[in-house]
């Protein structure tokens, strides 16, 4: 199975990728296969390039099908006007949507 990654970066030291890359890690430990925003896009990109960028991941499509089979998010979600916008077309498409530790199996 493959998960994308959502959760907060703008205003966080290096876009968050710290916690970005555990969640990686822990989802990787379960099995998964992981992409996160930081692979496609750009430290530095403007926010509204970047949720462009990153809603375009994670509904791309591989063969004619998606290439996600749901998204983790990290902590911190409520607090993250990007983040915000993709759980809510996660909820508007049927995405499977689960927090890191509940695809962990925790």
């Amino acid at each position: 199975m493959r998960l994308y990654v959502i959760g907060p970066v703008s205003g966080h030291e290096g876009d968050n990728r710290e916690e970005f890359e555990e969640a990686r890690r822990q989802l990787e430990e379960a099995g998964f296969k992981v992409a996160i925003p930081h692979d496609k896009i750009e430290q530095g990109t403007p926010w509204q390039s970047a949720m462009r960028a990153s809603i375009r991941e994670m509904l791309s499509t591989y063969r004619g099908k998606p290439r996600y089979d749901g998204v983790a998010e990290l902590p911190g979600v409520f607090g993250s006007k990007g983040a915000r916008c993709e759980r809510g077309v996660c909820a508007q498409l049927g995405i499977p949507l689960k927090t890191v530790a509940e695809w962990c199996g925790r």
